[in-house]
């Protein structure tokens, strides 16, 4: 019996799913059960998979569902040990299944575990890599370790969402929940994930993760934002007030640099966000951290 089940979330890109279902199915280890689940609103996925893969497992949901009820009912059905959360408009390398089976039989202690990957763009073009590291595995040992990855100054990127594959009974006992933070929900929820125990991340690139005008991401929300930093407040405990600063400083910055502040906040926030912004850019030029990235970034150079 399989010990995996990969969902593909489909919503509205016929064109990408295709593609995407195809990188599935061309995996060298099949040891796995694939679900194609559309959440689209027209039946032009519906009608390709009828056409061209009329033996898969195929769910169709109702259009009315949210991204995220559509995520948390692709986790309420699996019925194996693993669970991958996959998009319709990334691909999977050849070997994805492969490599991760064997992150699993080697860190078989962990609750979750992803790996690196090439980011495109539109085009296929390669932009660089998901995340940095010289070692094989990364390791993510608590919510403040996976914080630092998102919010720290120079956290050496992040494992791409939907390369994840969690243990089933961990996320099902976890249901993501858009209070705490909008559509920035997906990283409260590995930080909730990440308190049952270790996350191994393969260095590979198994995966290509895409970049387009259509990715939900390229989308502002101060709303979610604040949602996110309050949900961070709240777990100040887990996450460490560094990590709040760093969220904040992120949060402020982005908040003048796109004239939000203008438009959203009285003009006496404009001068605390300034206040803020030139208060932590000095305690930054202390940190110890800074030298150690900038005397690495220097290496790197004239290697």
């Amino acid at each position: 019996m399989n010990k995996l089940t990969i969902f593909i979330h489909c919503h509205n890109r016929p064109v990408y799913a295709r593609r995407t279902i195809e990188s599935v199915l061309n995996q060298t280890n099949r040891d796995f059960h694939l679900v194609v689940s559309d959440n689209s609103s027209n039946d032009e996925l519906s009608d390709l998979m009828r056409a061209e893969f009329p033996g898969l497992d195929y769910r169709r949901r109702s259009s009315s569902l949210s991204a995220l009820d559509h995520f948390n009912t692709n986790i309420a059905e699996t019925e194996t040990e693993y669970v991958c959360l996959f998009h319709d408009d990334d691909l999977m390398e050849p070997g994805y299944v492969d490599a991760m089976l064997r992150t699993i039989a080697l860190f078989p202690h962990a609750v979750a575990y992803s790996c690196n990957a090439q980011i495109i763009d539109d085009d296929d073009l390669p932009k660089g890599a998901s995340f940095e590291s010289g070692h094989a595995h990364v390791f993510i040992e608590s919510p403040r370790t996976l914080a630092g990855r998102y919010f720290s100054r120079f956290p050496n990127g992040i494992a791409p969402f939907p390369a994840y594959i969690y243990r089933s009974d961990i996320v099902k006992k976890n249901p993501i929940n858009h209070l705490t933070g909008g559509k920035y929900s997906d990283v409260a929820w590995l930080l909730e994930i990440s308190k049952c125990g270790l996350f191994a991340w393969n260095s590979e690139k198994l995966i290509r993760y895409r970049i387009h005008a259509g990715n939900d991401g390229g989308l502002e929300s101060l709303r979610d934002r604040l949602r996110l930093l309050g949900y961070l407040k709240k777990n100040r405990s887990f996450v460490g007030q560094a990590i709040i600063n760093d969220f904040r400083f992120f949060l402020y910055k982005k908040l003048h640099k796109s004239g939000l502040a203008g438009r959203e906040f009285p003009d006496k926030f404009e001068s605390y966000f300034s206040s803020y912004l030139q208060a932590y850019r000095l305690r930054r030029f202390i940190k110890p951290e800074t030298y150690y990235y900038l005397s690495n970034a220097f290496r790197k150079l004239f290697k």
